[in-house]
């Protein structure tokens, strides 16, 4: 289950606004458990879960350059296919706007518009301005404070994100690879189940 909290590398040189196929794994902060649970080899949303669920399905809405393979939402992480089908064009800066728009970012990497990396940014973006602010209106009403809802408050306090920093992903290459990813993913409730069973030795 902690196979995927490992190091981002991308492939150097690669255009990530390519048209191609990614395949791509993010993870919650302190691998939290936000989005629901396993039951008999299934995923259950919450009502975090059905927030990232909508949020994805919205993503084809959002951008007329993509369109969406097999995902699915794990309590601490998510998986996804995204299909780049249409590269976009990019806006050529000079220097002074390059300087200026790396100040704003802090001189981090500059996600460019069309991208996976502006695919991914823009979800998890969404998706914590839900989430976060789902969370302060029910812990602003009485009665309403679940023992897992407050843990999770106190997990999340004085957080901008609820997602680790960058993204797992691959370049899909062959339709085999596409095939056994799809497998992967669609497997990923009924695996973690028979892992958690047998570690607990039920």
């Amino acid at each position: 289950m902690n196979q995927h909290n490992r190091k981002t590398v991308r492939l150097k040189g690669y255009d990530y606004t390519s048209v191609g196929r990614y395949f791509v794994t993010i993870v919650t902060r302190d691998r939290l458990r936000l989005f629901g649970k396993i039951v008999d080899g299934e995923m259950v949303l919450n009502e975090f879960g059905e927030i990232a669920a909508n949020e994805w399905e919205n993503t084809m809405e959002l951008r007329d350059n993509v369109s969406l393979g097999a995902y699915m939402i794990m309590p601490d992480h998510m998986h996804f296919l995204v299909h780049i089908d249409q590269q976009q064009e990019q806006k050529q800066f000079t220097p002074e706007e390059l300087e200026k728009r790396a100040g704003a970012v802090a001189g981090k990497h500059m996600n460019k518009p069309g991208s996976l990396g502006a695919i991914v940014r823009g979800y998890k973006g969404a998706v914590t301005r839900q989430v976060l602010e789902t969370i302060k209106a029910e812990m602003d009403l009485p009665n309403l404070q679940s023992l897992e809802l407050i843990k999770i408050c106190d997990a999340l306090a004085n957080e901008k994100t609820i997602w680790v920093r960058n993204y797992n992903e691959a370049i899909i290459k062959t339709e085999q690879h596409y095939e056994n990813v799809t497998k992967y993913i669609n497997d990923n409730p009924r695996k973690w189940d028979e892992q958690l069973k047998a570690k607990l030795k039920l």
